[in-house]
């Protein structure tokens, strides 16, 4: 440690005075009368100093200094995982918008399907093929639509407003997609929880705040140890701030060794071992919930894979009935709430689809996250 300091004084003690003059190299065989020094004029004392403090043998700084750099570690790693979450997150905000755009599309287009079945409803009616309830059934369903329509617009309002937050943009603008919501292709090799319990940083993170915790241990016990340390001070002093009429030097070490101190030193070193047991159950707890999470997302992918392959046969199976109900309702064969349910039905799988595929390409990043390992072109 070094320190430099000013000090002003003024002071009628005799010893101080008598000090001051001293120091100030300004003493005089008149200080000596008897009367001086019992009852000195006031004196003014400014003092310049530099000290110097050096360690030389400290057992339990050592340790702290140990704890000290795992924590920086453990830190520096912590940054690497809240840029690892931090970039999963923008990632599900992105693909949110793009899902809360397809679903808006979607709508829009059972709308305008709907709003032609109404209008065909409205013709058939007045021709007298269909009775009121039938008509009414399609401006209900076009009712139902703008209802649908308007609540995915404020959720796609809301999702581009998370992504902006998530991405730090504070002026109110709009936030276009360019990507479409495709289908992520993603290669997953065999897993090796192990090594993600190695390699992760959040991971790596909490095996060093272990060692710090660790370090810290040793530090309070080692403190019981008697240390050895040294300083030094020059300084200058006047009767006028930053003066240098006189001017000394002290250097010294001091050995210190504390036996006892209430029990503080002990219940510092007991604490520091609760510590550590809180960091090494921490870090198991988190690997043996990374094998739950790793999990988990493996199977969560593989069942998105099987309802995306079955959410796009169930749309080409309602497409295919819609076709052929419409066929049949321009006919005359088929009853309004027939073609009204086909419609609604492709619209549901059509969303089903959509939703089929946001969870898939949210697993693969889940996964991304939980293995820090990049699992596809993105």
């Amino acid at each position: 440690q070094l320190t430099l300091s000013e000090q002003g004084f003024a002071s009628t003690d005799p010893v101080n005075a008598f000090g001051f003059k001293l120091k100030q190299e300004r003493f005089t065989q008149q200080d000596f009368a008897i009367d001086a020094l019992n009852e000195p004029d006031r004196v003014d004392h400014f003092a310049t100093q530099i000290e110097v403090r050096q360690p030389i043998f400290n057992l339990d700084g050592i340790f702290e200094r140990r704890a000290a750099a795992d924590a920086t570690r453990a830190a520096e790693q912590k940054s690497e995982w809240t840029r690892s979450m931090v970039t999963f997150r923008v990632k599900k905000g992105y693909y949110g918008l793009l899902l809360a755009e397809r679903r808006v599309a979607v709508i829009d287009s059972a709308l305008d399907a709907a709003r032609a079945n109404r209008d065909q409803a409205q013709a058939l009616y007045e021709e007298g093929i269909i009775n009121r309830a039938d008509q009414l059934a399609a401006e209900v369903r076009v009712s139902e639509l703008e209802s649908q329509r308007t609540e995915a617009v404020a959720a796609r309002r809301t999702a581009a407003d998370r992504l902006r937050f998530l991405i730090g943009i504070e002026e109110d603008v709009e936030i276009t997609p360019t990507d479409s919501l495709a289908l992520e292709q993603a290669s997953v090799d065999p897993i090796s929880v192990r090594a993600v319990n190695q390699q992760r940083s959040d991971m790596q993170a909490l095996r060093f705040q272990a060692d710090a915790a660790r370090e810290q241990v040793r530090s309070r016990w080692l403190a019981f140890v008697p240390t050895l340390n040294a300083q030094g001070t020059t300084g200058w002093y006047d009767d006028t701030p930053l003066g240098t009429k006189g001017h000394s030097w002290t250097v010294g070490a001091s050995l210190t060794w504390s036996l006892f101190d209430g029990y503080q030193q002990i219940g510092k070193a007991q604490e520091a071992e609760a510590n550590l047991q809180q960091a090494e159950v921490a870090l198991q707890q988190q690997a043996l919930q990374n094998e739950v999470e790793i999990t988990a997302a493996r199977r969560d992918l593989d069942a998105a894979r099987q309802r995306i392959e079955q959410a796009q046969r169930a749309v080409e199976q309602a497409e295919e009935s819609l076709r052929i109900r419409s066929d049949r309702y321009a006919e005359g064969m088929a009853r309004t709430t027939d073609l009204l349910q086909a419609e609604a039905t492709l619209a549901e799988r059509r969303l089903a689809a959509l939703t089929a595929l946001y969870d898939h390409n949210m697993a693969v990043y889940r996964l991304e996250l939980l293995t820090e390992q990049s699992l596809s072109g993105q």
